[in-house]
């Protein structure tokens, strides 16, 4: 039994530390300091070519 023990308590103490080590990561990388690096685009608006004005029909 006592190896049992020793072992569940082993366990437990990695566990443990890999907590401690994902916490620490995590409190390190916020507030994250770059922005996201894609950007989304707003959709096109259809032209008329030879004037420039925007469409009123929908994109295709």
């Amino acid at each position: 039994m006592r190896i049992l023990r020793e072992a569940e308590r082993a366990a437990s103490q990695r566990a443990d530390h890999l907590e401690a080590l994902i916490d620490e990561a995590g409190a390190e990388s916020f507030p994250a300091s770059d922005p996201p690096a894609v950007h989304p685009e707003p959709r096109p608006t259809p032209t008329d070519v030879a004037t420039g004005i925007a469409s009123r029909r929908p994109p295709s």
